[in-house]
């Protein structure tokens, strides 16, 4: 297939080295230079900007950080939009809210453009081998059009419904994955004031039936302070944003926060201010 990728991150660059991997035409375009060298070689085609891009693929996936970016690459100048030919499907895999992608969707419908919502979970190591989960929201016969792009980097496809419910269930999960790292801190706070070893305890924690990936990345980050100084802090503390928004006074708060003692910890590392 003739697929563009646009977001070489930290998510992205594994999800488009696998496209390459797996035998797709791909094409990729990229604001900075050093995030193409990965690709250096015949067989990947970089082009100069998004529309570019757009008049040579069939399907594109777009990782860029937040809805501004995606909107940027796709209706800004030199867009994926004014150039990509009708029916082209458009597969949002950053992390945005409901109402932002079902505006983006129907935006792009206006030009032709079948965007799927299609943000994914499972980190960089689960990309390359090829155990991403992909969720997704929007049209079904789109989706079947690139079920085979999809099985590159995923062997979990989840179609949720229409745009805007793969957002939901993606923010759920990253709102969720930030709670337990809190609880996880949690538990460590209450070994400390029991005057339990904590290394003892961190071991037990993550090898007992409370072990998960959330407690994880507390309990081997050492401290809240540390995960929320890593890279993914930021992104967690835009979904339990995005989260808090969506569900407003709507049950399920609850979970909302407890997750925003992680961003209370982000923002408060990042701006001690």
């Amino acid at each position: 297939m003739k697929v563009g990728f646009i977001g070489l991150g930290s998510m992205g660059l594994p999800m488009a080295q696998r496209l390459r991997s797996a035998g797709h035409e791909l094409t990729l375009y990229a604001r900075r230079p050093a995030s193409l060298e990965p690709f250096t070689g015949p067989d990947v085609a970089v082009a100069a900007t998004p529309a570019l891009l757009g008049a040579r693929v069939e399907a594109v996936g777009i990782c860029v950080f937040d809805a501004a970016g995606v909107e940027e690459v796709l209706f800004g100048p030199d867009g994926i939009a004014a150039t990509a030919a009708p029916g082209t499907v458009v597969l949002v895999h950053s992390t945005v809210s409901p109402a932002q992608i079902r505006a983006i969707a129907e935006r792009a419908a206006g030009h032709g453009l079948r965007v799927l919502d299609a943000p994914v979970s499972g980190g960089a190591p689960r990309a390359l081998t090829r155990e991403l989960t992909v969720m997704i929201g929007g049209d079904a016969a789109a989706l079947a059009d690139v079920t085979g792009l999809l099985a590159a980097f995923s062997n979990q496809v989840v179609h949720l419904g229409d745009v805007g419910a793969a957002s939901q269930a993606k923010l759920i999960n990253n709102t969720l994955l930030a709670a337990q790292i809190v609880l996880a801190d949690e538990a460590m706070t209450a070994g400390r004031s029991l005057g339990l070893d904590l290394e003892g305890l961190a071991t037990v924690l993550l090898t007992s039936s409370s072990s998960g990936v959330g407690s994880g990345v507390r309990l081997r980050a050492g401290s809240l302070a540390a995960v929320a100084d890593s890279p993914a802090g930021p992104t967690l503390a835009k979904d339990v944003t995005l989260m808090a928004e969506v569900l407003a006074s709507a049950p399920g708060r609850d979970l909302v926060e407890v997750a925003q003692r992680l961003v209370t910890a982000i923002r408060g590392h990042r701006d001690p201010k």
